[in-house]
């Protein structure tokens, strides 16, 4: 996660004034944690394909979720290979490489430890933004120079899951044995 970092999505907005029909997501690279974009106008946001080395920009847009589907808890068990169910939980910054990609916004790879904040901006059906949130917390990439090092939660996670199956199968053993104890005990 030196070169990008996920974040929660809106899960859906709604007002009387107008439909939301897609959001896009500002990033800002800051100099630190405590400092907020000094940003006052949607103008002031970069666009990557016009200035490369920008520090304020969109990385990307994508459909708004509307709140009735947001709202629904939706269970699907399926075993066949026809269907794909897709459920969008976060947003990854800093996922592309600019000149590799198309469209509009470039979602570049991030800075190692580098503090990012994000806000979303919502558009209505003719693309003028409308709405936004604020600026998120600061988010700091970390400072992995070398990938064999780095710490991963996973490698962990199949020591953890042997120790649980011993530790489970031993108690199973152990109750098995009592149960044949108190069962011969009784008999004479």
């Amino acid at each position: 996660m030196s070169t990008y970092f996920l974040v929660n999505i809106p899960k859906c907005v709604t007002t009387a004034k107008f439909s939301p029909a897609t959001v896009r997501i500002a990033v800002a690279q800051l100099p630190d944690s405590s400092t907020l974009p000094g940003v006052t106008d949607t103008e002031q946001i970069e666009n990557l394909r016009k200035t490369p080395q920008a520090t304020l920009y969109f990385a990307g847009e994508f459909k708004s979720v509307s709140c009735e589907v947001a709202r629904d808890i939706v269970v699907l068990d399926l075993d066949n290979s026809q269907y794909e169910l897709m459920t969008v939980v976060g947003y990854q910054v800093g996922s592309e490489f600019c000149r590799q990609t198309k469209g509009p916004f470039c979602n570049q790879a991030l800075k190692p430890s580098t503090f990012y904040r994000v806000n979303f901006f919502f558009l209505d059906g003719k693309s003028t933004i409308r709405a936004h949130t604020d600026w998120s917390t600061a988010i700091q990439t970390k400072n992995v120079t070398n990938y064999e090092t780095a710490d991963v939660m996973f490698e962990r996670a199949g020591g953890m899951i042997v120790i649980t199956i011993l530790v489970s199968v031993g108690g199973a053993v152990l109750v098995v044995a009592l149960i044949v104890a108190v069962a011969l005990s009784n008999k004479k």
